[in-house]
Formats: C-alpha cells, structure tokens, sequence
C-alpha cells in the first residue's frame, strides 16, 4: 500500500510536466487538471485513497482501481471493531486492530489531515456534496467529528463564497472540508464552483487530495501508466519492482494499435472497459456480460477509456447455497493502510451502489 501510495502521488506531481502523462490520461472536454495550476496545498498529494483489488489463486492480488476523489468504505473499520469482540469471545484469535479501528477514527484522520498541512487544527468542518448527492458515510463523519469537538456544516460546494482571505460557508468562517464530488458531477457544475476551486486552489480551504490529487489520482487510467514499461522512468524501481506484479495488463484503449483493438474486439471473455472517471459501477463494460461488446469498443476508443485484463473474482458459497464473488478492498491515510473490507455480490460488479454488501477484514 505504502509503495502503490507513492507512486500515484508520483502520477499526480510529474503530470504537469509530463508530454506523455498528458496524452495517455483522458478528460471530459469540460474538466482539465491545467486548470488548477498554481495550487498550494496539496498539489501532488494523495491525502486518502482506497484500492479495490481480486484476490488471486496464486496468494497476490490485482489493482483493479483507486480511488482517490472521495473513497466511500472508510467507516467499516468501525463494523470491524463491533465485531472483534463478539469473535474474540469465541476463541478466534485477531490480527492487531488497524487504524480504522479506533474511535472516532472517519473524522480524526481529516482533522489530522487538515492540521498537518495547514498548521492549524480545524474547530469547523463543512461536509460538501452537491444537493441531491449521495451522502455516503457523511452521518459517520457528523458522528465522529461532535465527539472530537468539531461542528460541522453540511452544504452544497456552490454554497462556498469567499470573502478576502476567508472562506464563508453559509455564511460561517471554514477552513477544513470534506468533499463528496463525484468528478462527473464537478465537470457537470464546474462553471458554479469558481469560489469553491479558487478557495482549494489558494490554500484557503483544506479538502482531502487537493484539485490535482482528487482529479489526476482517481483517473482509472493511472493504471495504463502503471501497468506500461515505457512509464517506468518516472517511478522508483523499488516502489514499482512492489507493485508491478499486482498490476493486472492495462491500456488506454485509443493508444493501443491496429492488432491489438482488433484482438480485444475478438476476445470480450478477457477484457473490461471502464469510463475514466466515473463511479458506482457506472461506465465499467465487463466483456464477458456485454451485449453489444462491438459497441462498447467503439465508444471506449472514442471516449479514451481503460482496457484492462479481465481478473475474475473469487467464489464462495454463502450458508445458503448462494455463489457470492468478492474482492478485497483496502483504504489507506498517507499511504499507510487504515482499513479493509471485502465486497460480496453475486455480479461482476461488487459495488455497494450495485447491492454489494461490505464485510469486515482483519489483516
């Protein structure tokens, strides 16, 4: 976890630089990292992330994704400590408990965030999600901030104003936010948060990863750059000697030539398509399930999205005769793991938002 930390963080800081990250990451015509040039803090941080990987038959596991925007799954490490003392109690014998075990811990690790980059310990947090949004996890975050002596503001990201050097959310000074934006819906809404991306952008408002980690780090392309050789140069060898071979075969599908296209077009059983930068499932084509598989390439060449190896998730039989795949899903703070879970579902897709239900994982 620690190495796969550094090299996104790695991603996200050579990107401005760098002619060739900028071909092979693609982006909505109305959202480009350039445009949060100047950033000061955060630029080239990766504050909170979560991998979502397969277990493998050989003990290893395969990166399907990260996310690095806002990463739901940070609250089951309190499921996890619910439920050590009920196993415990019947003679199993646990793992010590990770991070995301202790009290409190969904808010701690943001205030910790926001004090170690501001120098300053937030005594406000504005929840942020645009109105309509998804509020996964946000009565987690409510919970723990109160107990730790924080009051919270819930609101819209447009709702953000600035006034000199001070940003006002409905009307109160705040300094720390947590931001649930899916990056759809901050493309969709971007010409309304100039306030909110001017704050971030200035430093006036801590939010976890910053502009360039939120956008640059949750790309799902970032793995065409890990999983590519004529990358390597940009990373250390040791981090990536680590990671490598957990990095299932991954391309931007419109950089890929002739031969190759025209044998994902033939093969769907070993392919999967995935839109950039969605969420929830959404814009992930697993060949094996496509109907129209021809078509999904075709818009996956024209949208430059991810074509990554097909890794089949492991089955087993739940107490009542049921095959359930799952994954295992691991969330880290600055690169050291916090939390684990696993996703059971009966699909291809093990999405909580696609009926997947989250488990506790002691490691």
């Amino acid at each position: 976890m620690a190495a796969y930390h550094r090299l996104i963080e790695t991603v996200v800081a050579a990107y401005p630089q760098d002619e060739r990250l900028r071909e092979v990451l693609a982006w909505p015509a109305a959202l480009r990292p350039e445009e949060f040039a100047g950033e000061v803090i955060a630029a080239g941080r990766v504050h909170v992330m979560r991998l979502d990987t397969m277990p493998q038959p050989d003990g290893g596991l395969k990166v399907l994704e990260t996310n690095a925007n806002c990463p739901g799954g940070m609250g089951v490490g309190g499921l996890a400590a619910r439920w050590r003392p009920l196993l415990t109690a019947g003679g199993l014998r646990l793992p010590p408990p990770l991070p995301g075990e202790a009290p409190h811990w969904v808010g701690r690790w943001l205030v910790e965030a926001a004090e170690q980059e501001t120098g300053r310990r937030p005594d406000v947090v504005a929840l942020l999600r645009p109105e309509g949004g998804h509020r996964t996890e946000f009565s987690r975050y409510l919970a723990a901030l109160a107990e730790l002596g924080v009051r919270v503001i819930e609101a819209d990201p447009r709702e953000v104003r600035l006034a000199g050097d001070r940003v006002l959310v409905r009307g109160e000074a705040v300094r720390c936010a947590y931001a649930k934006i899916g990056m759809r819906d901050f493309a969709r809404l971007r010409p309304e948060l100039e306030p909110y991306v001017r704050a971030v952008r200035s430093g006036a408002l801590f939010v976890q990863n910053g502009l360039h980690g939120r956008l640059i780090g949750d790309n799902k392309l970032c793995l065409a750059v890990l999983s590519d050789p004529r990358y390597a140069d940009l990373f250390d060898p040791a981090d990536l000697a680590l990671v490598r071979g957990s990095i299932p075969w991954s391309r931007n599908l419109a950089a890929c030539d002739a031969a190759t296209v025209r044998l994902i077009r033939a093969r769907p059983g070993d392919y999967v398509l995935k839109r950039p930068l969605d969420t929830r499932g959404r814009g992930v084509v697993v060949g094996l399930e496509s109907r129209d598989w021809t078509a999904a390439v075709d818009a996956g060449l024209a949208g430059r999205w991810l074509v990554q190896s097909y890794c089949p998730a492991p089955v087993m039989r739940s107490p009542d005769g049921a095959l359930l795949r799952h994954d295992l899903v691991l969330a880290a703070v600055n690169g050291r793991l916090a939390v684990a879970a696993s996703r059971a579902a009966g699909g291809e897709r093990l999405n909580i938002a696609r009926g997947g239900l989250a488990h506790p994982v002691y490691l």
